[in-house]
């Protein structure tokens, strides 16, 4: 999704220094950029190629701070061409040429022979891989693609949409060649440990684990462990031993603390039902809605996954039904509001990802120049992001504080206790609470 215009949808980076960094968008970080453009193919191009761009479209490198500065933040974005004949052209290009061979056989009365011969086989191959080459060098199958991001210099945080695997080591390439910097992939769990190495508690993440919350439902031990674990069963094992989910898809990503977005998720949700969806977080204070969406799935790896739909998903029984199952949110829509602003995005937990941001419009947008409208965008982009950093970083502090044993009591009663309470609610009151959510913060607390 463009970071540009429309919504916005983005997965997290970090930039890192091995010397000296950046700390704003100036003249010597454009003039690398610069010289690291997509140079024009000369013969057979690469099958990826990739350069720098400043995002306003794909042939523009003219890097000034006009174009793609904003504060301490750059908003560029890297070229990517991929030159690559389909595989059914490969086929076809060699059925001709095989064709011809045959045609040829015929022409000098030789139909009785066998086929073609081992030397007529590899002249076809090698003609119909001569005229792939020419195809790509003639520019034909050749795709052209843009990924913006929003780099914050300071902090080295680094939005930009999700991308393929392809992509990202394209990407990291492209940042280690042009500036000698390294940049990772950040999830939940990776983000947990930036927020804790910050708060010098790091040393708590190597002994955490998922809370059992409800007890294991009933079923067979899953075959989809291996699936879902990436052949990592004896993980899985390990945690049933210890009565905790083992979180399948967390074990697949490769990182195990990935759990903790999810876990984030229904702690945002208990905040929502038990205090009206407001979260003191930092320096702010956060109301929040859940709307629209609700992806869950069974943190046990058995009782499978469920997606829900509606203006308040939590209300309906089948929420109620997989919380007691033991299912655990993966992605849900959220309405957040502080500073008088509010935000509506999707929140994929363990990917700590956002999709579908809709940013506040301002009051004066008509009566703005475009780079004000923009600047405007880019600061209630980096708004948003901070809010739900420092909602993290809240849900953090004590899910590796002294008080968690407390709220994890709450949270199991809550999800016991979630059928009478749920029919207690009024449906009047579940059409108003996402209002009511959004007015009750307009200015940060002190």
């Amino acid at each position: 999704m463009p970071l540009r215009s429309g919504s916005i949808g983005y997965a997290r980076y970090l930039v890192q220094a091995s010397g000296d960094s950046y700390a704003i968008p100036d003249e010597d970080l454009f003039a690398k950029l610069r010289e690291h453009l997509l140079a024009p193919d000369i013969g057979e191009p690469k099958e990826i190629a990739s350069g720098f761009c400043t995002g306003r479209h794909v042939f523009d490198g003219e890097f000034t701070y006009d174009a793609c500065g904003f504060g301490a933040s750059l908003l560029a974005a890297m070229r990517v061409d991929t030159a690559a004949v389909p595989s059914e052209i490969k086929r076809a290009y060699r059925t001709m040429a095989e064709d011809s061979r045959k045609k040829a056989q015929r022409d000098l009365g030789r139909e009785g022979l066998p086929g073609l011969s081992r030397s007529d086989r590899k002249e076809a191959r090698e003609e119909a891989e001569d005229r792939c080459r020419r195809d790509l060098a003639d520019g034909k199958y050749r795709r052209i693609a843009m990924l913006p991001f929003l780099w914050d210099l300071p902090s080295g945080a680094l939005l930009a949409p999700s991308t393929s695997d392809k992509q990202f080591q394209e990407l990291k390439s492209l940042f280690d060649a042009a500036l000698d910097l390294r940049l990772e992939r950040r999830s939940a769990g990776t983000v947990a440990l930036d927020i804790l190495s910050e708060l010098g508690t790091a040393s708590a993440l190597e002994d955490a684990l998922p809370d059992a919350l409800v007890k294991r439902p009933e079923g067979p031990e899953s075959d989809a462990d291996d699936v879902h674990s990436g052949g990592n069963s004896g993980a899985a094992t390990e945690f049933r031993k210890k009565g905790r989910p083992e979180v399948p898809w967390a074990q697949a990503g490769g990182e195990p603390n990935d759990f903790l977005g999810n876990l984030f998720l229904l702690w945002l949700w208990w905040h929502y039902d038990e205090h009206e969806g407001v979260v003191e977080a930092g320096d702010i204070t956060v109301a929040l809605a859940i709307e629209k969406s609700l992806d869950m799935e069974c943190a046990w790896g058995v009782t499978g996954a469920q997606a829900l739909r509606g203006d308040a998903p939590t209300k309906l029984i089948e929420a109620t039904k997989a919380l007691q199952s033991g299912k655990w949110p993966r992605k849900m829509g959220l309405l957040l509001a502080a500073h008088g602003q509010e935000f509506r995005c999707t929140l994929h937990g363990d990917k700590f990802s956002v999709a579908g941001l809709v940013l506040p419009k301002g009051d004066q947008e008509n009566r703005l120049s475009p780079r004000q409208m923009l600047e405007e965008r880019i600061d209630a982009l980096l708004t948003f992001d901070r809010m739900l950093t420092l909602l993290y970083r809240a849900f953090l502090r004590e899910r590796f504080g002294k008080s968690w044993e407390t709220r994890a009591g709450q949270l199991r009663a809550w999800i016991a206790d979630r059928d009478r309470r749920r029919r207690s609610h009024v449906d009047a009151s579940t059409e108003m609470k996402p209002a009511r959510a959004a007015e009750r913060v307009a200015t940060p607390t002190a």
